[in-house]
């Protein structure tokens, strides 16, 4: 287990052992249904940012699989990427503050430096990972969501939540759903946009877009970053929704 738990704090391209597309990853080929993006929380204040071309600073704050194997090799910078091309005319900077290995209260212990000095117009919060890996609190956990989503707000940020991985070889060493399911319950309860990335990955493992079991180690960086460009894709697809 002390293994395991090990695995899960690393980035995404030694977590997954890398990724194998059955094709080439770009944002047609590694779509997702809209159930799984879209989300019914809106994001007014950014959709009027990007109504008025208003610079916008969005911070992603999360774990090993945010902060990933180098800053432009992560699903944050191909977020930013892929609204600065659907959105030519606005400044758009999207700062990312994964740090491997901490539970969710730990990440919100650090949002005064991390995210509140960028005074970002969105936050997108990465969490339950360790803690589930942990097995942490789960009422514990549902508050530290809860507290740090209301300090978000407080801030005059919107905020958009994420949860955890999908990975085949490791969901049935560990518990997550009691962790999803106190994700996605808070998120209904304080209203907040959700992001599945756990059944996102999910479908493009069962759909074959994406092998995440025995990879080559010669081919686990290039498509691990062919991963977090899709990723990258699908949450840009979330923020438009959201910000509609």
């Amino acid at each position: 287990m002390r293994f395991v738990a090990l695995l899960f704090v690393l980035p995404i391209a030694l977590l997954l052992c890398g990724t194998r597309p059955s094709f080439a990853a770009d944002p047609v080929q590694c779509a997702a249904p809209r159930e799984l993006i879209e989300d019914e929380p809106q994001l007014p204040a950014l959709a009027e940012r990007f109504k008025q071309h208003k610079p916008i600073t969005i911070v992603v704050i999360g774990g090993g699989s945010t902060a990933g194997t180098a800053p432009d090799n992560a699903y944050p910078h191909f977020l930013e990427n892929a609204l600065r091309q659907r959105h030519p005319d606005t400044a758009i900077n999207v700062i990312n503050r994964g740090v491997s290995g901490q539970t969710t209260e730990q990440m919100a212990a650090r949002f005064t430096k991390d995210v509140y000095t960028h005074q970002p117009a969105l936050v997108i919060w990465e969490a339950g990972t360790v803690d589930a890996v942990q097995s942490e609190d789960v009422n514990a956990f549902a508050d530290a969501l809860t507290t740090g989503i209301a300090a978000v707000r407080d801030h005059k940020a919107e905020i958009m939540l994420m949860d955890m991985q999908y990975n085949p070889s490791t969901v049935s060493v560990i518990n997550f759903e009691p962790y999803l399911d106190a994700l996605h319950q808070t998120a209904a309860l304080e209203d907040a946009y959700m992001f599945q990335r756990f059944e996102i990955m999910k479908y493009w493992s069962e759909g074959s877009v994406f092998d995440f079991n025995d990879v080559p180690k010669e081919k686990r960086a290039s498509l691990a970053r062919e991963f977090y460009k899709c990723l990258g894709e699908r949450l840009a697809d979330a923020v438009e929704f959201a910000a509609r």
